[in-house]
């Protein structure tokens, strides 16, 4: 219950306001203090109103039931994962492919400078493929490779994925690649050009990775074994008897960086069955992605 402190009136307010308690016992009050706390209540309560209606005129009520009616259509659990957890263009859309709600990296990513001019359009003004027919047979994409298309129409390469919710919303998550590919594109033609330079070399190149054979740059050998029948194998299966522990421990100082890159003689076994020196220089290198050896052989002349 409110208590009220000590009221003060002036005599003349007071007297008056009793004499209108002692006229009118029909409004209920019993004393001049509760005619004066009944007045306070509702001054109060009118300030309260005026409060209200003032904060309400400054919201911007539309927008507002907007964004409550979208955020109640995807649910709390949703939207947590797919925007407060995700670094990566987000979005959520509805079973007629109609973009339901976005994250600020799906949107800026994309050239835009709000959700609201993402909001409400199709799928198909942001991707390229055959999103629509996939997921209506599926439900679900998974690492599909496809174009996102900027509000300019410049296009990036994506990864995109995509779940089914419930029978009325879909989340997806979309992972910018472009320059990825790039670099993956230019290490292909990198590599296919090293490759034919090497061809080239008289000698022959062989690169090895935990001891087996990956490339090897002629069609033929100089040990008479094709390209074929190296690849995949491990190299001491070509060393002659007598070296394969020498090789070994140099190999494995090779790529702890201990062992120099100079020229080594070492016996190998050749296909028609002889047993040839052949001089060796090595040098440790990386190799999609993980270390390797880079070795040029030649038939040594003494």
């Amino acid at each position: 219950m409110i208590k009220y402190s000590t009221i003060s009136l002036p005599k003349e307010l007071y007297d008056k306001l009793q004499e209108l308690v002692d006229k009118h016992p029909e409004l209920g009050y019993g004393s001049v203090a509760d005619f004066c706390k009944e007045a306070i209540r509702l001054h109060v309560e009118e300030i309260k109103r005026e409060l209200r209606e003032d904060f309400l005129r400054r919201l911007d009520v539309p927008r507002i039931m907007k964004n409550l009616e979208r955020l109640s259509a995807i649910g709390e659990d949703i939207y947590a994962t797919a925007f407060e957890r995700m670094r990566a263009m987000a979005f959520i859309f509805t079973k007629d492919f109609k973009v339901k709600e976005c994250n600020y990296e799906f949107y800026s990513h994309l050239g835009y400078g709000d959700k609201e001019e993402v909001i409400g359009k199709d799928l198909y003004d942001f991707f390229e493929g055959k999103i629509k027919h996939t997921l209506r047979r599926t439900g679900n994409l998974r690492d599909y490779e496809t174009r996102a298309i900027r509000k300019d129409g410049k296009k990036l390469d994506v990864m995109l994925s995509v779940r089914k919710i419930n029978e009325r919303t879909f989340v997806g998550v979309a992972f910018d690649v472009t320059v990825k590919n790039y670099l993956i594109e230019k290490e292909r033609k990198l590599r296919q050009l090293y490759e034919y330079l090497i061809d080239e070399i008289a000698d022959t190149v062989i690169v090895t990775q935990e001891g087996k054979i990956k490339f090897i740059n002629k069609t033929s050998s100089i040990t008479g074994y094709t390209a074929e029948e190296l690849l995949g194998k491990h190299f001491i299966d070509f060393v002659a008897e007598e070296d394969k522990e020498k090789i070994m421990k140099n190999y494995e100082k090779l790529l702890k960086g201990k062992l120099k890159p100079e020229p080594r003689r070492y016996k190998l076994v050749f296909k028609d069955g002889s047993v040839k020196e052949i001089e060796m220089i090595s040098k440790k290198i990386e190799y999609e992605g993980r270390p390797a050896v880079l070795t040029i052989l030649r038939l040594y002349r003494r």
